[in-house]
């Protein structure tokens, strides 16, 4: 009887039975093992799905710009102003978040990385959202409607930097917050005479996380830009609003 390499034939009470080889059963566990092993390593050091989405922050150096449009409008963006990877991917978008150094408005550089990346309290990084506004209301019909009924004083108190001060009622069981509770509210006068809303997060003074000012302001019906600076830089909320109005303005291209 011809014997085969890899595979025998004997004939046992007139059947015949095959030997497979001894190599083949151990053969496909290793490469079973090999494949799981593959998954294990791309889990644990392998990139994350939001990391494959642009999701993640990622600081860039590269001036190279990309065209990006939010609510219709579109802008010009050097990828060195961007947050996060996705964005420096041409197309609509419903969200667009950049930053930018304080005065000069500069990107991201690797001399600049501390005011970039760490959040401290006396960080020049401001952040720049460009996004779809989500209510039926301008900036003015927000304070009117939204956000003055639940301050405490209806005038508001003087305060320093040409701002009104007001602040909100604290939540009980009782009396369900607006969620506002934890900011203070102000409101002056920008540069070129707009009435500015501008809110800071109202931390203890032994926080962790350095405090946070902001404002929201339109440059649309559909459009709004939410501009985030630290509450160190509070004096000159005015010039930053200015730089950021500018920064914004030099980005689109219909002028």
């Amino acid at each position: 009887m011809a014997r085969r390499r890899q595979q025998q034939q004997q004939t046992i009470g007139g059947e015949v039975v095959k030997e497979e080889s001894g190599w083949r059963y151990p053969l496909l566990i290793f490469l079973a093992t090999l494949v799981l092993s593959g998954f294990v390593l791309a889990y644990y050091f392998g990139p994350s799905p939001d990391e494959l989405a642009g999701d993640v922050p990622r600081p860039s150096v590269s001036e190279e710009t990309a065209l990006l449009s939010v609510g219709g409008i579109t802008f010009d963006v050097p990828a060195n102003h961007t947050v996060f990877p996705k964005d420096r991917r041409p197309g609509a978008r419903d969200s667009l978040s950049l930053y930018a150094a304080w005065p000069r408005m500069d990107g991201y550089t690797p001399s600049r990385r501390n005011d970039f990346v760490e959040n401290r309290d006396n960080s020049r990084r401001i952040d720049v959202l460009i996004e779809e506004n989500n209510t039926p209301f301008d900036e003015k019909q927000r304070l009117e409607i939204l956000y003055k009924k639940h301050v405490t004083e209806a005038g508001g108190v003087p305060h320093e930097h040409g701002l009104t001060k007001y602040e909100f009622g604290k939540a009980s069981s009782l009396a369900p917050g607006a969620g506002y509770e934890d900011r203070v509210m102000y409101v002056g006068t920008t540069e070129d005479g707009e009435e500015a809303v501008l809110f800071c997060y109202d931390s203890p003074d032994d926080s962790l996380i350095p405090p946070d000012c902001f404002r929201t302001y339109d440059i649309s019906q559909d459009v709004w830009v939410r501009y985030i600076f630290k509450e160190a830089y509070l004096p000159e909320w005015r010039r930053i609003d200015t730089a950021v109005k500018a920064f914004v303005e030099d980005l689109r291209t219909d002028g």
